[in-house]
């Protein structure tokens, strides 16, 4: 972390980034929930109904348009060479971390090696 960088900037990209993959990860619930979206049938607005009538959705929605507003005031702040591999380590990581614990999905080896490199290239881009 850069010296000159508060660390108040640094939680707006984390919790931007957990925004987003929140809002990914209820989009996903959702789907696996109602099932695949049929694009040539008159069923799809009653899809999109039922979407927003879930409150879950609801949230997932309003914190999908926050997140660029955080991650905006910490541009504000921050180099963009720092913090956007900051947004994108995070997010990825977040993400890994509700599709494993919320929706079922694997850790295999190559996701696990991938989370490394993304924590361990984040570790050197502040060292430098």
């Amino acid at each position: 972390m850069a010296a000159k960088d508060p660390l108040w900037v640094w939680g707006l990209i984390v919790l931007s980034a957990l925004f987003d993959s929140y809002a990914a990860f209820v989009v996903k619930l959702k789907f696996n929930q109602f099932g695949l979206m049929d694009f040539n049938s008159s069923a799809l607005p009653v899809y999109f109904w039922k979407l927003l009538q879930s409150p879950l959705f609801l949230s997932a929605l309003a914190v999908f348009f926050l997140a660029p507003g955080i991650w905006f005031f910490a541009l504000n702040r921050i180099n963009l060479s720092l913090a956007y591999p900051t947004l994108v380590g995070f997010h990825l990581l977040f993400v890994l971390i509700f599709g494993i614990f919320f929706l079922g999905e694997t850790l295999n080896l190559q996701k696990a090696i991938g989370v490394s490199l993304i924590v361990l290239s984040l570790f050197f881009l502040y060292k430098s």
